[in-house]
């Protein structure tokens, strides 16, 4: 049986603190591992005026101390930190905790209260998720009660839950990142604390490694120096890791679950080492060669609705041109284009999907055109696809996610990719349900929830039909946005396109535009029941730019009431 890590740490410092102890005594140490009698020669080696020592575990809190504690002829004294590792593995700095890291280390509360209140509200999502997945529709909302059917359900994560679990912990990761790019962008000297605090800069860290054989063994001191702030970066790893590099040293928080899924968050940081530009360049000739081979594998499957499949190969093979663009960008998740592609291409024809790969080929230039239109000079730092699933700000919806530093400071790009066949295509920019189309989230006009009720009751008696219901909540919706005011159609239209770039592919004339959502200033005409009774169009830019809103029912005829939505359709002429 193994033994626990900690364990073999403890055991090491008792058997270094004993043999210093031995060896200031002028007895010999033989008798002890080559781990150990090496260890003491170094620390003696760099202090050879010791002349006293104590461990942790001579103090009441020996979690709380350090190691062990030199006393020197000069009545300074020194605290050492012992690593005991595996030669090739990696010390393991302590864990924070997620509730308080940034308090702790980085001196913000401000910064904490905003990660804490947005880790309770993405926490009850995910609970109410894996009930839902259990029970179907609910309306619990009381932490405990949930926490507590999460319990009983689910006593281990599995294959057909493991995505609620990744999509919370990208959602952590998401809000993690942001504050920390904040405080960056705001200078913030909490950085330094955190690098002193997290590689124990004001102690003295002794690494020793032993390999296969008895004498096989390296000491050596863990000293990363003094960064200054030019020196830090702050980056991305995987779905759920943020990291910050101080110069030639990293640093890794992984947001994870301690066991099951009703078990605590907890934050494990580990050092890091920061790929070399060269090794990135590498890792995306790779992502390319790969990409390459599996277009040439192509193998279609007939499908009856294939315009998903080309959005996602779309998505994947606009990341696919950035990285031959940018060659030296990081990938957070390497290989991610692959994997979508992977997914989808098999539902895409062979002749759509040619015309794919040539057409998005225009897309990554016509970014950059508008990137260097916004900012003049910027230089990007990574590249990710967006989950599906993951909402943080309804009205920034993007499907690729650039990393940009300009100015030196660091500034995200989300990305909404489009793929239609032709530029007569209309452009879906939303999905909102019929509760939120005309409040605060988009028009702030109202509400729809008695006619929805009333329409409702209607449906299942047999007083309406499908097409009937949903022609009398579009023409309630037509009537509500005529009586609206300029100012609240503009909101409900921007807030509809959102404030993600819009870039769109047209694939069957092989041109890409790229669209960032202005202010609108000109006025807006509603056209109610247009183009069809269950429609509603907006209209601006003299009629050149529209929106049209169309309800449906999010689920087909044979499940009867299902729950309303709208989708929201942009067409420029």
């Amino acid at each position: 049986m193994r033994k626990n890590p900690r364990l073999i740490g403890d055991e090491h410092v008792r058997s270094v603190h004993q043999a210093l102890l031995l060896y200031q005594g002028k007895q010999s140490i033989d008798h002890f591992p080559e781990t150990v009698s090496q260890t003491v020669y170094f620390i003696t080696t760099l202090y050879p005026n010791i002349i006293s020592v104590t461990s942790k575990f001579e103090t009441i809190h020996p979690d709380q101390a350090k190691d062990l504690t030199l006393y020197l002829n000069d009545n300074s004294h020194v605290s050492v930190n012992l690593f005991f590792i595996k030669k090739g593995g990696r010390i393991q700095p302590k864990n924070p905790g997620a509730k308080s890291f940034l308090s702790k280390y980085f001196l913000s509360e401000r910064l904490q209260g905003m990660f804490n209140s947005a880790f309770e509200e993405s926490y009850l999502i995910f609970l109410k998720e894996l009930v839902k997945f259990k029970e179907g529709i609910h309306y619990l909302s009381d932490k405990k009660i949930l926490k507590k059917l999460v319990h009983t359900y689910f006593p281990k994560f599995t294959e057909s839950i493991n995505h609620f679990r990744n999509n919370f912990l990208y959602s952590l990761r998401e809000t993690c990142f942001h504050l920390l790019k904040d405080s960056f962008n705001e200078k913030s000297e909490g950085f330094f604390y955190a690098y002193n605090e997290f590689f124990m800069t004001r102690d003295v860290n002794i690494i020793t490694s032993y390999g296969k054989h008895i004498d096989d063994v390296s000491v050596e001191e863990f000293n990363p120096g003094t960064p200054r702030f030019g020196d830090i970066q702050i980056y991305k790893v995987g779905k759920n890791t943020v990291g910050i590099k101080f110069g030639k040293v990293a640093l890794t928080l992984r947001f994870k679950f301690e066991s099951s899924p009703a078990s605590s968050i907890k934050l494990a940081a580990s050092y890091d080492d920061f790929k070399e530009e060269t090794e990135i360049e590498l890792i995306n000739s790779r992502t390319i060669h790969k990409m390459n081979e599996l277009i040439e594998e192509h193998q279609y499957i007939q499908t009856s609705n294939s315009s998903n499949a080309i959005g996602k190969c779309h998505e994947a093979l606009a990341y696919y041109y950035f990285l031959k663009e940018f060659p030296e960008i990081s990938q957070v998740e390497p290989d991610e284009c692959i994997q979508l592609m992977d997914t989808y291409y098999l539902y895409v024809k062979p002749e759509s999907l040619e015309k794919l790969y040539e057409a998005t080929s225009t897309v990554v230039p016509v970014i950059k055109e508008k990137l260097y239109e916004k900012y003049n000079s910027f230089k990007i730092d990574s590249v990710e696809l967006v989950p599906d699933s993951y909402i943080n700000d309804r009205l920034s919806t993007g499907d690729l996610q650039l990393i940009l530093k300009v100015n030196d400071e660091y500034v995200v790009e989300n990305i909404s990719l489009k793929a239609l066949a032709k530029k007569s295509g209309k452009i879906t920019t939303k999905n909102p349900g019929i509760g939120t189309i005309l409040g605060p989230t988009y028009f702030n006009i109202g509400n729809l929830d008695s006619i929805v009720n009333e329409v409702k009751t209607k449906f299942q008696i047999g007083e309406l039909g499908r097409k009937e219901s949903l022609e009398v909540l579009a023409n309630e919706i037509g009537i509500q946005l005529l009586q609206a005011n300029q100012e609240q159609l503009k909101q409900g239209i921007e807030n509809l396109l959102g404030k993600a770039m819009m870039a769109v592919t047209f694939y069957e004339e092989s041109v890409s535009y790229c669209k960032e959502h202005s202010k609108i200033d000109s006025f807006i005409n509603v056209y109610v029941k247009q183009p069809s009774a269950i429609q509603n169009t907006l209209a601006w830019n003299q009629d050149n730019e529209t929106i049209s809103l169309r309800v449906k029912f999010s689920r087909g005829q044979e499940h009867g009431w299902s729950t309303i939505k709208l989708t929201s359709e942009y067409q420029l002429q």
